[in-house]
């Protein structure tokens, strides 16, 4: 499935398709919406804000697992942690998930021609250094959250 896909069958998997979802999103037409989700169609298309809307409102993310797929990346889902509502956390675990994928990058391209050179050893010895960092970061301000 590629986008464009992702966004037609949001919608028309959806309860209601897009007679449903047109009026919650905004969009005059349930024939406009079918429109910008047709990857047929060469006229209308969905915009970015259009695809957050369709995605909060079906609770659906094939959208944005078609993009982070089409460019090598994953999504997470942030821990939700109601006792404390630092914004620091989620840097901390976004930091975290950003540095988790260069490691993956490097050591892909690390291990492309089969073997480990001491430049590269020492190049993903940096980026573990930096998660450890973030890690123990992200532990301390948990540790936080718990004792408030």
């Amino acid at each position: 499935m590629n986008i464009l896909d992702a966004a037609y069958n949001t919608v028309h998997d959806y309860q209601g398709g897009a007679n449903a979802l047109a009026p919650r999103m905004g969009i005059k037409s349930p024939a406009v919406l079918n429109s910008k989700v047709n990857p047929n169609t060469e006229t209308h298309h969905i915009n970015l804000l259009e695809a957050s809307k369709l995605m909060e409102l079906t609770g659906d993310y094939r959208i944005l697992q078609r993009l982070n797929a089409h460019h090598g990346k994953v999504a997470i889902n942030l821990p939700s942690i109601p006792e404390c509502r630092d914004t620091a956390l989620t840097d901390l675990v976004l930091n975290f998930g950003m540095g988790g994928g260069d490691i993956y990058a490097l050591f892909k391209e690390m291990m492309a021609d089969g073997r480990i050179t001491r430049g590269e050893a020492i190049d993903m010895s940096r980026v573990i250094h930096s998660l450890h960092e973030i890690l123990a970061e992200l532990e301390m301000q948990i540790n936080k959250c718990v004792e408030q």
